[in-house]
């Protein structure tokens, strides 16, 4: 990928954030309804900085790139065989875009690591083994890894003692397999909120690709940045979206946005310095109330069954959590957990989500900050399903100086930060268009084309 040139934005960037001693305080969109509202029983809110005001900076002109950059998408990892399908003659050398050798013939294909290489075969017979190989089809086609089918070619890497399969093609083919893994299959009238995700998620992809230069791979296949799923996952509408949007990018400061996303805000999108602390603070990530004109103040997203919502925990279903969280998520010895006597919540920002949690055991105290309070406080010990989100309100009851019962009440699901996916749908049917959602969620962008 050809770069941005950033001669101007790290300090454009760092006068920005200078201003928010002084800045004003974004007017709010509205307020919530009675019916959005939730029960108060928080203690009083300690917001964070008041959002930034951003210069009128005019960025340079960004130039026009030949084609749609090529990502790289790590899919699976795996210690087994990879079965591997290619259509027809395909490809294989030791690396993308290095020499390769065509084979004629395609169909069933082995991969295992063995010995500290990575071993392409058909059969028992070794077709070809380095530390990393590169599979393509010659004439396009789709190409099948473990029963899925994606686009684009696959290096497949030696990776502690296993195989990383890394997906390689260029942005707008894996953004047809992101779309509906991540946003899901939309009716007609929903379908600006589909190019407002395609935007959104073509953001993001771009904004990892230089920090990631040095590494294997750019994406994760999973919400670790966004679900995808490959060809296998594909709807026309989606595909329609991409191709419309084709080169479209949220840009600040002349670099592509990171335009994270979340399911459900609840009403309100999150401020990322109260969920996550310890990233990069951009001021279009500090939240905005989840309404438009005409909606009468009430959210976008209120019709998810995620709005609201209740989490209980007993004090030994509590315990049991705590056990097996707190080692994980907060580096602790299980030894050092104990049992809880006392869970308290550590202010609230202006959005109505916590910013942290202290829990008290008999043993230790253990201090949760930001978006990991929902890894630490799962709803249920024996499941992998985190807590939905860190907007809520929390009553302890306790008693013989110890927790007896912990019951919430939360709204919206997942981290909140940037875009409300279920908001960005109700405003496409409400007659908005993709940049409309765009500019609603991500306030001091602007949009601008790459590529065509």
């Amino acid at each position: 990928m050809k770069s941005f040139d950033r001669r101007l934005a790290p300090a454009l960037f760092l006068c920005a954030l200078a201003l928010s001693a002084c800045a004003e305080k974004r007017p709010s969109a509205g307020t919530p309804s009675s019916r959005d509202a939730m029960p108060s029983v928080a203690p009083r809110p300690v917001e964070p900085p008041s959002p930034v005001a951003i210069p009128p900076v005019t960025p340079e002109a960004v130039a026009l790139l030949d084609s749609p950059p090529t990502v790289r998408v790590l899919v699976l990892e795996s210690r087994g065989t990879i079965r591997l399908r290619v259509p027809g003659a395909y490809a294989v050398g030791d690396d993308a875009g290095g020499s390769a050798a065509r084979m004629e013939r395609g169909g069933e294909l082995s991969v295992r690591a063995s010995d500290g290489e990575v071993v392409l075969a058909e059969g028992r017979r070794r077709v070809f083994a380095s530390r990393r190989i590169f599979v393509a089809p010659v004439d396009g086609g789709f190409v099948s890894v473990d029963g899925a089918s994606y686009r684009g070619g696959f290096l497949f890497v030696a990776s502690r003692g296993g195989v990383a399969a890394i997906n390689i093609l260029d942005v707008d083919e894996y953004l047809k397999g992101v779309l509906p893994s991540e946003i899901g299959y939309l009716k007609d009238a929903q379908y600006e909120a589909f190019r407002a995700q395609a935007i959104a998620a073509r953001s993001y992809a771009l904004s990892k690709l230089d920090e990631k230069r040095g590494e294997i791979y750019d994406l994760n296949a999973t919400v670790m940045d966004q679900v995808y799923r490959g060809a296998s996952s594909e709807s026309e509408a989606g595909n329609r979206a991409v191709e419309e949007t084709r080169g479209l990018v949220c840009t600040f400061l002349g670099e592509p946005a990171r335009a994270y996303y979340c399911s459900c805000c609840g009403g309100h999108t999150a401020d990322i310095r109260a969920v996550w602390p310890w990233k990069t603070p951009y001021p279009y990530l500090y939240g905005v109330r989840d309404t438009v004109p005409g909606t009468a103040g009430e959210s976008l997203c209120r019709g998810s069954r995620h709005f609201r919502w209740r989490a209980h925990w007993s004090a030994s279903t509590l315990g049991a959590v705590l056990q097996r969280t707190i080692p994980r998520e907060l580096r602790a010895s299980a030894g050092d957990v104990g049992k809880p006597l006392d869970v308290r919540t550590l202010g609230v920002g202006r959005d109505g989500r916590v910013l942290g949690l202290e829990i008290e055991t008999d043993r230790e105290s253990f201090t949760v900050q930001g978006d990991r309070i929902r890894w630490v406080l799962k709803p249920d010990p024996g499941s992998d399903a985190i807590l939905r989100s860190t907007l809520f309100n929390m009553d302890v009851s306790r008693a013989g100086g110890r927790v007896a019962s912990v019951d919430v009440l939360g709204g919206g699901n997942g981290h909140g930060v940037g875009m409300c996916q279920t908001g960005a749908i109700r405003m496409a049917e409400l007659g908005y268009r993709g940049e409309d959602i765009i500019a609603h969620y991500y306030h001091g962008t602007r949009i601008v084309t790459l590529y065509r």
